[in-house]
């Protein structure tokens, strides 16, 4: 559940899982389930085409370590890398933290908030937003009978009131809905996140669908690994990007 510079990444990518639901477990865990909680590690490169010409690359790397009675809280730290739309050289972006906690879960549904903090850090203004931001989310997940996954959330994004000269404010909205249905494969799978995003700053909202196929690789360096391909696309006249292709790998509950 990812807005390109500013939109979220919401619980579909982000919160990766082990020993939280009181089913028994896949063999493999492939992060799809975000009622789970688990060690992970991993890097991505993210390609988003904002039309007209313009264009930027995000390498990120990631880090999530579960914690708490039964595994039921998570922090996330994220370290991006990115070119700008007009500066194509690369530089460090806005760092991120990320604290998630799984409050109830059963054989049937699971409830759980996040609330991510991401720090004024870029290299230069173009790889940024100028200003400390914090995104708070909440959702509530459906484990369907047939093995499929439910999880609509609700995330709110705004800055804290330090941005800097001429950067606009943040404040946005998005519902997102997340599905994952149940594969009669093991060798792949597919996350569907379709999100309408209302930004209260210009009063003007777009819509984005991002599709992930993962690919369990089996084990590696201790835990489940998998490579992932996401892309996205936007829709609305008033959309901050046209599309995006994100590519990456990550080593699950090591």
């Amino acid at each position: 559940m990812k807005h390109l510079l500013s939109i979220p990444a919401t619980v579909c990518a982000a919160i990766l899982a082990t020993g939280a639901w009181p089913q028994s477990q896949p063999e493999v865990n492939n992060g799809t389930n975000p009622t789970i909680l688990a060690t992970s590690a991993g890097i991505q490169y993210k390609y988003t085409d904002f039309g007209s010409g313009f264009s930027n690359g995000l390498f990120e790397a990631s880090f999530t370590v579960p914690f708490g009675r039964g595994n039921n809280k998570a922090l996330s730290f994220t370290l991006p890398y990115a070119s700008g739309p007009i500066d194509d050289s690369f530089g460090l972006g806005d760092l991120s933290l990320k604290f998630v906690h799984v409050l109830a879960v059963n054989a049937s549904r699971g409830i759980a908030y996040t609330a991510k903090l991401s720090f004024d850090s870029a290299d230069r203004p173009d790889l940024g937003s100028g200003q400390t931001v914090l995104e708070l989310s909440g959702f509530y997940a459906k484990f369907l009978k047939d093995g499929s996954i439910v999880a609509p959330s609700l995330v709110q994004t705004f800055g804290l009131g330090d941005e800097n000269a001429g950067r606009s404010k943040i404040n946005m909205t998005t519902f997102d809905f997340y599905y994952v249905p149940k594969l009669a494969t093991d060798k792949m799978f597919i996350a569907f996140d379709p999100a309408l995003i209302y930004d209260w700053e210009r009063d003007k909202g777009y819509a984005s669908l991002t599709t992930t196929f993962g690919f369990p690789l089996g084990k590696a360096f201790g835990g489940d690994s998998q490579i992932f391909i996401k892309p996205q696309i936007l829709a609305g006249a008033y959309r901050p990007a046209d599309w995006s292709l994100q590519v990456g790998y990550k080593v699950i509950g090591f």
